[in-house]
């Protein structure tokens, strides 16, 4: 475990195909390595050079060839069950994306904020919205208000925020025990579910932010989605008793499965307000969606306030009948039968 009463930290990167990113990656996480940490990555079935550009870069590198399950939770259940005793001297797992961008100190920044208990917590997730499309910057804005507004009405209250993909730290034997649950595409909602149920809080650590890049097109930014949804899809039925069990956890519960599943928000606003103008004849049901909108709205007014160049996310606003076709586009291809879906073509 510690090392010279350090904490040990064991950085996991997930990459498919991602050979033109994964060097600049992994050349930032070897800065902020401190004597006892390791980075590994997963090349997860790659075509092309990842595990070589990852390895030029310095990190340890394995290599999963199982071609008939290929998403970033059957790659880290995999890793887990091939080599727990490699993962198990270390004090946390920090999971990140192959397109993540980190500070140099930002492993420091996590052993100085840590709190002393606790299993399971996720980083701050800023996008990378500058010079971006309108579609990227409302995306961003969708981001940054769930983690502004209710993650931090959540973290006030003790109850549990949801794990988004990436930055999260997670202890090596809470891994290893729900390894066999993560044969799954939506491994943040997977793990945020099955941490629940378990008992296992999940904190955040905000002072620790990992930079993640938004599809900077329409067309990217629904392939991305669909593949959300389809997790969605597979994720209710898959963890359905865990479903259940958090549901029976009242509102810490509730608010946790309307992170996971309700969003986004500005699409649940904008449904809710078409839906009160067309029952408007039936007032009490009208009134039950006008509820919706101005609850919506009102979080939408408190989160713009809070965040920094609110400016450029109420022109952004201006598009979001382009950002709502684009959801609606990623429904629509999430019901396709394409084996994969990245935001970036291959």
């Amino acid at each position: 475990m510690k090392l010279n009463g350090k904490m040990r930290i064991a950085v996991l990167v997930f990459a498919r195909n991602e050979a033109h990113i994964v060097g600049v990656t992994v050349e930032n996480v070897v800065k902020t390595l401190s004597l006892g940490d390791e980075l590994f990555v997963i090349a997860d079935n790659c075509t092309d050079e990842t595990a070589k550009k990852a390895k030029d870069s310095g990190a340890h590198i394995f290599v999963r060839t199982k071609r008939s399950s290929s998403s970033k939770g059957q790659a880290l259940a995999w890793f887990l069950s091939c080599h727990q005793d490699l993962l198990k001297p270390f004090d946390f797992l920090l999971i990140l994306d192959a397109d993540s961008q980190i500070a140099p100190d930002f492993l420091e920044t996590i052993r100085d904020n840590i709190p002393e208990k606790g299993a399971a917590f996720q980083c701050f997730i800023s996008p990378l919205y500058e010079r971006q499309s309108p579609i990227g910057n409302l995306a961003a804005l969708s981001y940054l208000l769930d983690q502004y507004v209710p993650d931090k009405i959540r973290t006030r209250l003790k109850w549990p925020v949801r794990l988004r993909g990436t930055g999260m730290l997670i202890t090596p034997d809470v891994l290893i025990e729900i390894r066999e649950k993560l044969d799954t595409s939506v491994e943040d909602i997977a793990l945020s579910l099955l941490l629940t149920t378990r008992g296992i809080h999940i904190g955040r650590i905000d002072q620790a932010i990992v930079y993640d890049p938004v599809p900077d097109s329409s067309a990217a930014a629904s392939r991305q989605r669909a593949r959300w949804f389809r997790g969605q899809w597979f994720a209710v039925w898959h963890y359905r008793r865990e479903i259940t069990y958090t549901l029976a956890q009242g509102p810490r519960g509730w608010s946790l499965l309307s992170s996971l599943f309700l969003k986004p928000r500005l699409l649940i606003l904008t449904v809710s307000l078409f839906l009160a103008l067309l029952f408007y004849r039936w007032w009490w049901l009208s009134l039950i969606f006008w509820g919706q909108v101005l609850f919506g709205l009102l979080y939408l007014i408190i989160g713009l306030i809070i965040l920094p160049e609110r400016k450029t996310f109420i022109i952004a606003l201006l598009h979001l009948p382009t950002y709502i076709y684009m959801w609606i586009r990623s429904i629509i291809l999430s019901l396709r039968s394409t084996p994969w879906l990245k935001a970036r073509k291959e």
